[in-house]
């Protein structure tokens, strides 16, 4: 049995989407990805391909350089810094140097999250504090190294520690016990996890996050020149999501029900609304309103009016999506992804695809699940 994974949609009548085997290993790098056509004919809908990569991301990149026959097109993002742009005439791949923590070059700042097209030019974000821009064929360089992990920081600290007549205490006694919780609380090197990157423009990036210990929101302003951190008004949350609907006006999402709003020259205030304590994927934009995916805490479709702030269940209402089979010790699970384009709505969970199309939603098929 399969489980979905991630979903990108180019168009009102095409869907990608990675899945994986349930109960698979996180990072295993094993993926099946199927593009979805709705509308085509009996045998033409659904194609797949498998590939030997975790995939993290889905994206939809348009550029003539890239894939001359279809500049539009999608690209597949791995944990490991492969970039797979599933293009025309012969598909591409290239390897970001220096990211994630097993590929050859491997820099050990860890795995790598999300991929953007902004302007005309791509990023990529993930641990480590990593911010990746493409200038051209395989030549991927890190945008700025303001907040980038240092893994030998550690090393390096002990071993000026040891230096100076404070050496690692005795294994398992309890002043090592106190020692590993003392270097757990104050890291030798922030280690921040950016898990989205928006942009208006080239000038203007938002990148949002988080950093341990415990759950610290972290949120970017990139103006072209420096990476600003902002000041947050939570101090507990790990940021998911950016939706920018001006230079005035940008959208953050995150879990434990946070919803923030501003801009990196007014500051963000949180968004009082009834959000309960949901874990947000992000945000899609669909007649009006700011319509949100939650998968737990308890999870649902949900919408914001950016207007009036008022908040609730996305309607009509979203179908039941299948539950986990009795006995198994899968969680239930709302949807993970909402991805507006015009007037249809893509919806995707671990077991279900939706579809609505501005009067009714339609729960697409999949091939390979039951």
């Amino acid at each position: 049995m399969i489980i979905l994974t991630r979903a990108r949609a180019a168009s009102a009548d095409s869907l990608m989407l990675a899945a994986t085997l349930a109960g698979a290993e996180i990072y295993t790098p094993d993926a099946l990805v199927y593009q979805y056509e709705h509308g085509g004919a009996p045998g033409e809908q659904w194609f797949s391909d498998h590939f030997s990569l975790s995939v993290q991301d889905i994206a939809v990149v348009d550029d003539a350089a890239i894939s001359p026959a279809r500049p539009r097109g999608y690209a597949l993002l791995s944990a490991e810094g492969d970039v797979y742009y599933l293009s025309r005439p012969d598909r591409v791949q290239e390897v970001i140097p220096g990211a994630g923590t097993t590929n050859p070059g491997s820099k050990f700042y860890g795995k790598v999250f999300k991929l953007r097209q902004i302007g005309q030019s791509l990023y990529v974000c993930g641990a480590g504090g990593q911010i990746y821009k493409r200038y051209g064929r395989d030549d991927w360089r890190l945008l700025t190294d303001a907040v980038l992990f240092d893994p030998d920081a550690q090393q390096r600290q002990d071993k000026i520690a040891a230096e100076n007549g404070h050496p690692e205490p005795e294994f398992l006694s309890p002043e090592w016990q106190e020692w590993v919780t003392q270097r757990a609380l104050n890291p030798a090197s922030r280690n921040v996890f950016f898990n989205d990157i928006q942009g208006l423009s080239e000038d203007a990036i938002y990148i949002c996050g988080e950093t341990g210990p415990g759950t610290k929101p972290v949120l970017c302003y990139w103006d072209g020149q420096i990476l600003q951190e902002l000041k947050l008004p939570v101090a507990e949350a790990a940021l998911t999501g950016i939706c920018i609907e001006n230079r005035d006006s940008v959208w953050i999402c995150g879990r434990e029900g946070v919803i923030l709003h501003g801009s990196w020259a007014r500051g963000f205030n949180p968004v009082n609304a009834p959000t309960r304590n949901n874990l947000f994927h992000g945000f899609t934009p669909y007649r009006g309103k700011l319509v949100m995916a939650a998968s737990v805490r308890p999870g649902g479709l949900y919408e914001l009016d950016p207007e009036t702030g008022a908040f609730g269940r996305f309607r009509p209402a979203l179908p039941p999506l299948t539950q986990p089979s009795a006995g198994s010790d899968a969680p239930n699970a709302g949807p993970f992804f909402a991805q507006a384009i015009g007037d249809v709505l893509w919806v995707v969970g671990l077991r279900d695809i939706f579809r609505f199309d501005g009067t009714e939603w339609q729960r697409i098929k999949h091939p390979d699940m039951a």
